[in-house]
């Protein structure tokens, strides 16, 4: 099963955590699908205690190199959803958006 690639700076304000943490949360549990966080190998440690600190690991699989590979993807630049920020604003079209690149098969809510 591919993963949902969220870059690691769409953590970061602008962007709100508690979205970010929605986000990563409905994928999980509803879209049934990992998360996985990409950022350089030398910012894991930051990343990863910023998303501890504030709650925002729960639903994170891991914390992985930038890939190369054509998977779904949430990212500033050059993805399969391009956001500036995750936030209130932002939050549900990303979700839409999610649910739109799924399989028919595999989706599971009012359709």
């Amino acid at each position: 099963m591919m993963p949902i690639i969220i870059d690691a700076s769409l953590s970061e304000p602008p962007s709100s955590i508690a979205c970010f943490r929605d986000l990563t949360l409905y994928t999980n549990c509803f879209i049934k699908k990992n998360v996985v966080i990409e950022c350089e190998r030398n910012m894991r440690d930051i990343y990863w205690r910023w998303l501890k600190k504030y709650g925002a690991f729960d639903y994170v699989a891991d914390i992985v190199d930038p890939f190369t590979e054509r998977d779904i993807s949430v990212r500033p630049k050059r993805a399969s959803i391009t956001v500036a920020r995750i936030d209130s604003s932002t939050l549900h079209a990303i979700l839409d958006q999610l649910q739109r690149l799924r399989p028919r098969e595999q989706r599971n809510y009012f359709e």
